[in-house]
C-alpha cells in the first residue's frame, strides 16, 4: 500500500488479508491519501490502530465516508473499515484525523 502522509510513513502491518495501518505514532490533525501499489488490489480488510488521546476523529474516504471517533485515554485502538467502504475501483482513500472542533459543520 502506498501512503503520502508528509514525510512520515505509516508503519503497515499484515494479518492474512488483512492490512493494519499503525497510525499510534501520529497526533493532533493531519491527513494520508491511500492508494494500492501500481499492479496490486486492495487488500481484502482494511484496519486502523490509534492511539486513544492523540486525536478525536478519524475520517475515511473512499467509496463511502466513516467517521470513527477515537476514545479521549486509554490503551490504543483498533477501527475496522466495513465491506463497501472502498471497492476494487476506488482509486484512492483519504484518511484524516483531528480533534473534535476541527470537523467539518
Amino acid at each position: 500500500m502506498q501512503s503520502a502522509a508528509g514525510a512520515k510513513a505509516i508503519p503497515q502491518y499484515w494479518d492474512r488479508n488483512t492490512l493494519l495501518l499503525d497510525l499510534t505514532g501520529v497526533s493532533g490533525e493531519g491527513s494520508a491519501l491511500l492508494a494500492p501499489r501500481p499492479g496490486t488490489a486492495w487488500p481484502a480488510r482494511l484496519e486502523f490502530r490509534v492511539q486513544s488521546g492523540s486525536f478525536a476523529n478519524l475520517e475515511v474516504n473512499g467509496a463511502e465516508r466513516v467517521l470513527f471517533t477515537v476514545p479521549a485515554q486509554g490503551t490504543p485502538t483498533l477501527l475496522k473499515l466495513d465491506p463497501g467502504v472502498y471497492l476494487a475501483t476506488t482509486a484512492a482513500i483519504t484518511v484524516r484525523w483531528r480533534a473534535a472542533d476541527d470537523l467539518p459543520h
